[in-house]
């Protein structure tokens, strides 16, 4: 699936996911962009938040409401609730699995987030493929 996802990016062609979270069935549709200003984007990867100094992934709840409910406070929070985005880093090594379930933690506390403000917030979401680069060749010795 992230080959798809990765050829469907390059050749922007929008992508939907239809995930199965128990009883509900959830619709996302990523957005391809060219250009991000960086404060409106909380980047995610399987694993950890990467904002501030960095947080757990088991954080993402707190860090998400702060994400939503910033309104230019604090400089590297989005101005507003409707510039906030969402970033989901994907190694190229990632299976269906990994996105599945990153993609459910994230709605999860999403959805969690959006009940506690009572707002309508909208969910926008940026796919990332991380392509990991070969350690350059080991320099020749020299006799």
């Amino acid at each position: 699936m992230t080959k798809l996802v990765f050829k469907n990016f390059r050749n922007n062609k929008r992508i939907i996911f239809d995930i199965n979270d128990g009883n509900i069935n959830k619709r996302i549709s990523p957005t391809i962009f060219s250009e991000l200003k960086k404060r409106n984007v909380l980047s995610i990867t399987s694993d950890s938040i990467l904002v501030d100094d960095g947080y757990s992934i088991s954080d993402l709840k707190p860090v998400l409401k702060r994400h939503y409910a910033n309104n230019g406070q604090k400089f590297s929070y989005p101005k507003s609730y409707s510039k906030a985005i969402v970033e989901i880093t994907l190694d190229t090594n990632a299976t269906n699995e990994d996105l599945k379930q990153s993609l459910i933690k994230l709605t999860r506390a999403f959805d969690e987030v959006n009940l506690e403000l009572k707002d309508s917030l909208e969910l926008r979401t940026y796919l990332r493929i991380f392509r990991q680069t070969p350690p350059p060749p080991a320099p020749k010795e020299e006799n």
